[in-house]
């Protein structure tokens, strides 16, 4: 691995509580074992899900928590919401209960703390969880409103809170406080949804450059610097922003001490880039399982993990594997699922078989 390899900025991720401690100075209570980057589980359920609770102390950066004038987008699954940036991400991985705060949106669950946590939901709120039951014939109803062309349909709430059912996008959207009329404004489709829809994804720009490497051919922006290492040794997502990383994984993962980061909107919020892994130790270096969501392309089997559409940190990034069958050694792609999704889409799109 190179010098600029090994110092290469590392990625947004959530730790164990314990890790946030050292950062943010912090009141813990029980703890997940949430990944620190795509090597760990593909997932935990409310039910085992920690709660992190972070209290300002004297000397803890209060910038931290600073309020950020910017709105992010916090995709789940096909839909998107955009909040400020300062906004704490609660999600399956990991759910926060840090002071000051300024709002908080949950991405995937249900608006609430378990009940020992001894966490107040904030005043300022918003979230998107499945849609549930869908009522038959709903499409053909006249819609409360329809935004950036999406049809939703207004379903009864708690006081002070508006929700509404998105049957196109398989999910409900809520939200209460000040700016909950403004937030379900900014409701649009996911970049994964771009990414997964049907048709053709067009033609590579001619701006582009095509790579080859772990037996596949795909293209990528030229504006993107191309680092290569023999070791996995990321954090978070595992993408370096604007950057092409192929890894050609001839040595066990290293096991980084990972910075721990509060999952804000803004540190969750998706980055353009491509991790590329392949080699003996690929597979024990992305860590995911890849047992459905499986399709051909050009000869190829391409498989999602089964982390995709979560919330949180594995939001901004697409991990899918890619093999010549079911039995081949497989080569897998981090994706960043940065802006619309166009950029990303043509990217997937581009994967085929390396004619060498």
């Amino acid at each position: 691995m190179t010098r600029k390899e090994a110092s290469m900025p590392r990625a947004r991720h959530v730790r164990r509580a314990a890790a946030v401690a050292a950062v943010a100075v912090a009141v813990l209570a029980s703890v997940t074992s949430a990944s620190a980057s795509p090597r760990g589980t593909s997932g935990v359920s409310p039910a085992r899900a920690g709660v992190s609770r972070a209290g300002q102390a004297a000397g803890s950066p209060a910038r931290a928590f600073a309020v950020l004038a910017r709105w992010v987008p916090v995709p789940y699954r096909n839909a998107q919401l955009s909040v400020p940036g300062s906004w704490l991400v609660e999600s399956q991985q990991q759910l926060w209960c840090a002071f000051p705060r300024s709002g908080m949106i949950f991405a995937g669950v249900e608006p609430r703390f378990p009940r020992a946590a001894g966490c107040g939901l904030d005043a300022r709120l918003a979230w998107i969880v499945p849609a549930g039951h869908i009522p038959r014939g709903i499409g053909h109803r006249r819609p409360t409103a329809v935004i950036h062309g999406i049809r939703v349909y207004r379903v009864p709430s708690g006081k002070g809170s508006m929700v509404y059912l998105v049957p196109e996008l398989g999910v409900r959207v809520g939200a209460r406080g000040p700016s909950a009329r403004r937030v379900l404004a900014t409701l649009t489709r996911s970049p994964l949804s771009v990414v997964l829809g049907h048709g053709s994804a067009g033609r590579v720009p001619g701006r582009w450059t095509w790579r080859r490497f772990g037996g596949v051919l795909f293209a990528v922006p030229r504006s993107w610097s191309l680092q290569r290492a023999d070791q996995w040794a990321t954090c978070g997502t595992g993408l370096v922003p604007d950057t092409l990383l192929l890894i050609h994984a001839t040595r066990p993962p290293l096991v980084l001490p990972c910075p721990a980061t509060i999952p804000t909107a803004s540190a969750d919020q998706a980055q353009p880039g491509l991790t590329v892994v392949s080699g003996k130790y690929a597979a024990e270096s992305v860590g995911q399982t890849f047992l459905h969501r499986c399709r051909e392309q050009h000869s190829l089997r391409i498989c999602l993990s089964s982390v995709t559409g979560e919330g949180g940190s594995f939001s901004g990034v697409l991990i899918f594997s890619v093999s010549r069958g079911h039995h081949d050694a497989a080569t897998y792609f981090l994706l960043g699922l940065s802006g619309s999704g166009t950029a990303a889409r043509t990217v997937l799109g581009s994967i085929t078989t390396d004619p060498r």
